[in-house]
């Protein structure tokens, strides 16, 4: 095997580069001086395969020459890959064509928990191989020449990535996920700018909001207390003694109240206590989720460099494949709500938001090909309404007895999500007698549908993983003494999980697709946000609606690699926030 060092001349360093860039696949790690790329720099970059290695001191800068390599063919794999791409962003390089064995063993894994994901872990499970990493930290503020042990430590890693991965690919193959693994190395880098770039945010905005709803909730706090003064005891000065964030201290209230017991307490039970407490309550909670989730401390994630949040995505962050967000979580914003609108483009920029129509109803639509179904989104007319027509005997429309849209839409997502009879119930308020005739007469009405959950249940349970269209896999939990309730859980796993997890594969294929386009038109835009089946982008003035027409363009074309029965369609807007 050939190594160079960083001590060995550029000369040579560039002959092997020029070889390494004709090989069929190659591994690399950086190794850094911190975690963030906003903050902290690479500080040596090792790639190479089993045959040839080059390493390179990257405290100088990077060499032009190295550009090439990382930002071009052959395929380059390291293990949580998006680390490595952000970090190669603090150097100006948008690595392409990346291959990650973090991600391509959660693909493998489809949910079941194997043990650890670590490089460490996976070196000593693939290959045997102990990896020592007490060094990982000393590249932090290093000077002079790397010592013959970190380079030696860089090296052990960069070969253990390259040989876990020919230890993996056979494994895709031979379980039909090497498109689901493709999908998801194509979107790393879009996911590692998402990331990098980070969302910006209207301070002052947020911290009226915020301010407003902590005193709303001390206005309801002292409205509640004063019905609480005959319910339960008072200290010394009259106030009532209770903690208004119990629910087993609400239980007793509410059960004192009504002289039956109270076991429920989420906003539909509320709902139906005709009792001035119960809607103090609900306002309540609201202000005070308004308060804790979303309130002040997400300024805290307002980078004191770049002046944006930088949110961590998680590529896969469900067993379904969906996309997670923490630190903070973007995704928890509030549809259609104020704390939406302060996230704004800077002066002179706009947002374009876009999102996937019905997505989910129409991967249903698609793996059953209930006739109403396909007929009704071919047409494009409104799915709630023709279901609720259906059911209920009875007009409906957005206009006309609208409550009964209402509760078909509940029934249409809910199904989407695996729910039966109680879910239903639940959800609506609705007594559980109801929800089940409510069903029987959804699914008599529309059997293809309920063909379709009950097979994709039993295949399933009978294969032990459930499957979306493009092949992605969730092994079930299933023993051979599971108890009901675990077994009616797996039940709604199977029906949720090709419809989730295709909705998730569609966004990945978009984002990889939008990012894709957006460099090779040369467009002054970027992704900020993901939800589900929703991108979020922020673009010049001058290139928005162009933008716009790029992400419908991109998010429809990955929609019809999965969905070919019904169209796709993708609503599109540009404004000065963040409109949905």
């Amino acid at each position: 095997m050939t190594v160079l060092d960083p001590s060995a001349p550029e000369e040579e360093q560039r002959r092997l580069a020029a070889v390494l860039a004709r090989r069929p696949l190659l591994a690399f790690d950086l190794e850094t001086e911190g975690l963030d790329p906003r903050q902290h720099r690479p500080v040596l970059l090792t790639i190479g395969d089993d045959r040839d290695l080059l390493q390179i001191d990257l405290r100088p800068g990077l060499p032009e020459w190295l550009r090439p390599l990382l930002c071009g063919p052959p395929p380059k794999a390291a293990h949580h890959a998006v680390f490595d791409t952000a970090m190669l962003r603090a150097l100006g390089v948008r690595a392409e064509v990346v291959l990650d064995t973090l991600l391509i063993e959660q693909v493998l894994r489809g949910g079941r928990d194997e043990g650890a994901l670590s490089l460490s872990a996976l070196a000593e499970r693939y290959l045997g191989l102990p990896l020592d990493k007490s060094l990982q930290q000393s590249f932090a503020g290093v000077s002079g020449a790397f010592s013959a042990a970190q380079l030696e430590y860089a090296r052990r890693d960069v070969l253990a990535v390259f040989h876990i991965l020919l230890e993996q690919t056979p494994r895709c193959q031979n379980d039909s996920l090497s498109d689901t693994s493709r999908l998801e190395c194509e979107a790393v880098p879009a996911f590692a700018d998402l990331g990098y770039d980070g969302i910006h945010l209207d301070r002052q905005a947020w911290g009226e909001i915020v301010r407003e709803a902590r005193d709303g909730q001390e206005q309801l706090r002292a409205e509640i207390r004063k019905h609480l003064a005959e319910l339960v005891p008072q200290d010394l000065f009259g106030v009532p003694v209770m903690n208004l964030e119990s629910d087993a201290e609400w239980r007793e209230v509410f059960s004192k109240l009504l002289g039956r017991p109270v076991r429920e307490l989420h906003k539909a039970a509320l709902q139906k206590i005709n009792h001035p407490l119960a809607g103090l309550l609900i306002r309540y909670r609201e202000q005070s989720k308004i308060a804790s989730t979303y309130g002040e401390n997400l300024l805290e994630f307002v980078h004191p460099r770049s002046g944006r949040i930088h949110a961590h995505f998680v590529q896969i962050g469900a067993p379904t494949g969906r996309v997670a967000c923490r630190d903070p979580n973007l995704q928890a914003i509030p549809r259609g709500s104020r704390f939406r609108r302060c996230f704004r483009a800077p002066p002179g920029r706009r947002m374009v938001t876009a999102d996937y129509s019905g997505c989910e109803l129409r991967i249903l639509a698609e793996v059953s090909r209930d006739p109403a179904f396909v007929q009704t989104f071919q047409r494009g007319g409104d799915l709630h309404a023709i279901v609720a027509t259906e059911i209920f005997g009875l007009p409906v429309s957005k206009e006309k007895n609208a409550h009964l849209r209402e509760r078909a839409k509940a029934i249409n997502f809910g199904l989407a999500y695996g729910m039966g009879a109680g879910g239903l119930a639940q959800v609506t308020g609705m007594p559980l007698e109801e929800a089940e005739q409510l069903l029987g007469r959804y699914f008599a009405a529309f059997p293809r549908v309920r063909a379709y959950l009950e097979e994709a249940a039993r295949t399933a349970i009978e294969r032990g993983y459930a499957r979306t269209i493009g092949g992605r896999r969730l092994y079930l939990s299933l023993g051979d003494a599971a108890e009901e309730e675990e077994a009616a859980a797996a039940v709604r796993v199977a029906k949720n999980m090709p419809i989730q997890g295709t909705n998730a594969d569609m966004l990945k294929v978009a984002m990889a697709g939008i990012r894709r386009r957006l460099l090779l038109e040369g467009l002054d835009a970027m992704m900020v946000n993901c939800v589900h089946d929703e991108i979020l982008l922020e673009a010049a003035e001058a290139d928005a609606w162009a933008t716009a027409e790029l992400v419908r363009e991109e998010m429809v074309r990955a929609g019809e690699r999965f969905i070919r029965a019904v169209p796709v369609e993708v609503e599109v807007s540009v404004a000065e926030s963040w409109t949905k």
